[in-house]
C-alpha cells in the first residue's frame, strides 16, 4: 500500500509532466521545420522540429506513421526531387512547408488542441480528485491517529484493572486457603469431638448403670438402718444407744451388721429375700446359683427352700447384696447359712476367677485348634528353600519364587537377612518388589504417618524400605515387611470355611482399629479387604492376631483415588466411574466403613457378596445392590454390617459408634477399656 507521501510525489511527478506538453501542442512555434529522418521517403517516421522560445526548452517530438492528415500533407510519392504540394527541397534535404499547407496544419492542429484542452481538463479533475483523496487519506490518517492512541489509554486502562483483578483474586485465593484450612481444623476438631463425644456417652452410661446400683444399695442400707433401729430398740438396755444412732448418720460398719431376724421384718420389701442362703455350683463350669430359704416371694410361701437360676455375676453374691439370675428374677441376699468348720462352702470370687480362667483357656485352645489346622500346609518345615539370588546389594537372601501380588503391581517373596558371611539369619520375611517406586515411596510414608499418629492401629511390622533394590534388581524398589502365616482370605477355608468366635471378634476389632488409625492421620484406606489382612503368629505365646497390609492405594480424605477395588468400593463410586468421573472422586471416611461392612460380612460369612463375579459386573450391579445379612450368625454383627452398608453414605455410622455398637461390647468390658480400643496397641 502506498503512503500518503509517495501519492503526493507521483501526483507532481505527473502534473510536471502533462501539463508542459500540453501547453506547448496549444501554443505551437511560428518556424516549423520537418526533418526527413532519412534520405528514403519509404521511411516510416519524420521528425517536427520548432525553437520554442528562449523562456521554454528546446523539445524533439517523434510521430508514428498513422492515418491522420499529417500523414497525408507530408506523404511522400517516391519522387526524391519533386514535391506536388510545391514543397522546395534544399541540398541538405530539409522540406519547407508553404503557407497553403501551413493553414491545413493548424487547422489539424486546432483539432488536436480542443483534444489536448479536454485532456488538460481531465487531467486538472484527476488532480482536484486526488487531492481531495490525499486530503480524506490525511484526515482518516488523523483519525486513526487518534484511535490508537484511545486504544492505548484502553488497553493501559485495562493492564491497570486486570492487575487490580489479579491482586484481587490473589487475596481472595489466600483467604479462601485460610478458611479451607479452618475448615479441615473444625472438621478435625469435629471429629475428635465426637469421639470424646461416644466415649463420655459410654463413660456416662457406665456411670448411670454405677449410680442405679448404688442407689439400690443406698435404699437396701436405708431399711436396713430402720430395722436395725427397730430391732436395737427392743432390747434391754440399749434405748439411749439407740436414740443416738438415730440422731446420727449411720455407718457403714453399723448398716451391714445384722441377722436373718432383721431381715426377715423387712415383709414389705417387693423383692423376694434369701436367708441362710449359700453359694452353690451350677450344672456348667462357671455356674453358680444360689441356695436358702425364701420369703416376700408372690408365689412361694415363706421360708420355703429354693435354688435360683445360675447368677449374672457371681462376684455380688454377698450378704445384703441383690442379684440377678439368668431367668432375669431378683433376690435379695439375707444372712447366709453358717456351716460347720468341717463343711466346705463355695467361693465365690474363686468360682468367679475359675470360670473367668476356664473361659480363657478355652478361648485359647480354639485358637490353638484353628492355628494348628491353619499350619498343617504353612509351618516352618513347609517355607520356601533358601535360593542364591540376593537383595539390596547382599542385604538380603531370597527364598522361594516370587508370586504376583493380588492387584499384579508387584512381586512378593520370602527372604531372610543377611549375615557378613552370606548366610541367612532371624525370622522369615516378606519383600514386596516393584518397579513403580512412586507408588512404593507412597505406601511406606503412609505408613510413617500412622506409626507417628496417636492412634497406631494394627498393622504389619515393617523392616526398611530400600527406593534402590540393588544392583541384583536395576530399577526396582522393595519394602521388607513382617512375614504373615496366610491373609485371612486364604486363611478361613483352613478354618472351617469363616473365621467364629474369638477369631471373628479379634479380626473384626483389628479392621476397626486401622480404620482408626488412618483417619486419625487424614487418610482413607480406599482397599480394606480380606486380602489385606494377615495372620500374624506369635512364636514365643503361640497366639495368632491378624494385620493390615498394604497402604499403597491410601490417599488424602477429599483427594482422588489412585485406584479402586471392585468388592471394596461403594455404590457412589461406582456411580462416578459408569460416568467416567472416577478420577475426580472425592474420597471421604466413609468409603472405608462401606468396605468394612463388606469386610465384616466376608469373614463372618466365610464368602463376600461378589465372590466369582467379574470387576465390570460388579461395577455395574453396585449402583442398585441392596445387600441381604440374613446369614450372618450373629445377630448384632448383622446389625452392624446392616448400618455400615447403607446406600446414603451419610446413613453410615462414624467409627465412634461403630466401637460402641453391642457387637463390641464384650471384647471391651472383658479384654480392654474404651481408651485401649480406640488408640489400639
Amino acid at each position: 500500500m502506498l503512503s500518503i507521501k509517495n501519492l503526493k510525489l507521483r501526483l507532481l511527478i505527473l502534473s510536471a509532466i502533462v501539463i508542459p506538453n500540453a501547453a506547448l501542442l496549444l501554443h505551437p512555434p511560428q518556424n516549423l521545420l520537418v526533418r526527413s529522418s532519412s534520405s528514403d521517403d519509404t521511411n516510416n517516421s519524420f521528425s517536427v522540429r520548432w525553437q520554442s522560445s528562449p523562456l521554454r526548452n528546446r523539445h524533439d517530438v517523434t510521430y508514428a506513421k498513422s492515418k491522420t492528415s499529417l500523414h497525408v500533407f507530408f506523404n511522400n510519392n517516391n519522387n526524391n526531387n519533386k514535391n506536388k504540394n510545391g514543397v522546395n527541397i534544399n541540398s541538405s534535404g530539409t522540406k519547407k512547408i508553404s503557407t497553403g499547407q501551413g493553414d491545413d496544419l493548424f487547422k489539424t492542429l486546432e483539432l488536436k488542441d480542443e483534444a489536448l484542452l479536454q485532456a488538460q481538463t481531465a487531467v486538472s479533475s484527476l488532480e482536484s480528485a486526488l487531492e481531495s483523496a490525499v486530503t480524506n487519506l490525511e484526515y482518516m490518517q488523523q483519525q486513526l491517529q487518534l484511535r490508537v492512541l484511545d486504544l492505548e489509554q484502553e488497553l493501559s486502562k485495562t493492564k491497570t484493572d486486570l492487575s487490580a483483578t489479579q491482586d484481587e483474586l490473589d487475596i481472595a485465593v489466600s483467604e479462601l486457603q485460610l478458611a479451607q484450612q479452618q475448615l479441615t481444623q473444625s472438621q478435625r476438631e469435629f471429629e475428635e469431638l465426637e469421639i470424646a463425644l461416644g466415649e463420655s456417652e459410654e463413660v456416662a452410661r457406665r456411670a448411670e448403670l454405677r449410680a442405679e446400683r448404688l442407689s439400690s444399695e443406698l435404699s437396701l442400707l436405708k431399711e436396713t438402718q430402720q430395722t436395725t433401729t427397730q430391732g436395737g430398740q427392743e432390747q434391754v438396755g440399749q434405748e439411749r444407744t439407740n436414740t443416738k444412732k438415730k440422731n446420727q448418720p449411720p455407718s457403714w460398719n453399723n448398716l451391714f451388721q445384722g441377722s436373718a431376724g432383721i431381715i426377715s421384718s423387712a415383709s414389705s420389701s417387693t423383692i423376694p429375700t434369701l436367708n441362710d442362703w449359700i453359694a452353690i455350683k451350677g450344672s456348667d463350669d462357671g455356674d453358680v446359683q444360689i441356695s436358702g430359704k425364701v420369703i416376700n416371694h408372690p408365689t412361694i410361701d415363706d421360708g420355703d427352700a429354693i435354688v435360683t437360676s445360675p447368677l449374672i455375676d457371681p462376684t455380688q453374691a454377698k450378704e445384703k447384696k441383690i442379684v440377678s439370675t439368668s431367668s432375669g428374677s431378683k433376690y435379695r441376699l439375707g444372712t447366709p447359712l453358717t456351716l460347720p468348720s468341717s463343711a466346705a462352702s463355695v467361693d465365690v470370687v474363686a468360682a468367679k476367677n475359675k470360670f473367668v480362667k476356664s473361659q480363657q483357656e478355652q478361648k485359647q485352645k480354639e485358637k490353638q485348634e484353628i492355628l494348628a489346622r491353619a499350619r498343617t500346609s504353612t509351618d516352618r518345615s513347609s517355607l520356601p528353600e533358601v535360593t542364591d539370588q540376593t537383595l539390596g546389594n547382599g542385604r538380603y537372601i531370597l527364598a522361594g519364587k516370587a508370586v504376583p501380588s493380588v492387584n499384579g503391581r508387584s512381586l512378593i517373596q520370602t527372604a531372610y537377612r543377611s549375615t557378613p558371611q552370606g548366610l541367612p539369619t532371624g525370622e522369615p520375611l516378606i519383600a514386596k518388589i516393584s518397579s513403580n517406586t512412586e507408588a512404593m515411596k507412597r505406601e511406606y510414608d503412609n505408613y510413617q504417618k500412622v506409626s507417628n499418629g496417636l492412634k497406631k492401629g494394627q498393622f504389619i511390622r515393617r523392616k526398611e524400605f530400600l527406593a534402590n533394590a540393588g544392583s541384583e534388581m536395576p530399577g526396582k524398589s522393595v519394602l521388607v515387611m513382617q512375614r504373615g502365616v496366610d491373609d485371612v482370605k486364604a486363611f478361613m477355608p483352613k478354618v472351617g470355611g469363616r473365621l467364629e468366635g474369638p477369631l471373628l471378634l479379634d479380626c473384626a476389632v483389628t479392621g476397626l482399629r486401622c480404620m482408626e488409625a488412618l483417619h486419625g492421620v487424614r487418610l482413607v484406606w480406599n482397599d480394606l479387604k480380606t486380602e489385606n489382612f494377615v495372620v500374624v503368629e506369635d512364636e514365643r505365646t503361640g497366639d495368632i492376631s491378624f494385620r493390615g497390609i498394604d497402604l499403597e492405594s491410601c490417599m488424602p480424605v477429599k483427594s482422588n483415588p489412585v485406584d479402586y477395588t471392585p468388592e471394596a468400593c461403594p455404590p457412589e463410586f461406582a456411580k462416578s466411574f459408569m460416568k467416567g468421573e472416577a478420577e475426580s472422586f472425592a474420597l471421604e471416611y466413609n468409603y472405608d466403613v462401606w468396605s468394612y461392612g463388606m469386610f465384616l460380612y466376608e469373614i463372618s460369612t466365610g464368602r463376600g457378596f461378589f465372590d466369582g463375579v467379574s470387576a465390570e459386573t460388579i461395577t455395574k450391579k453396585l449402583p442398585t445392590f441392596t445387600p441381604r445379612v440374613d446369614n450372618v450368625p450373629d445377630d448384632a454383627l448383622a446389625d452392624l454390617i446392616s448400618q455400615c452398608l447403607s446406600i446414603n453414605p451419610r446413613d453410615r455410622p462414624s467409627l465412634a459408634r461403630i466401637a460402641k455398637h453391642p457387637y463390641f461390647d464384650g471384647y471391651m468390658g472383658n479384654s480392654i477399656n474404651p481408651f485401649e480400643f480406640l488408640f489400639g496397641n
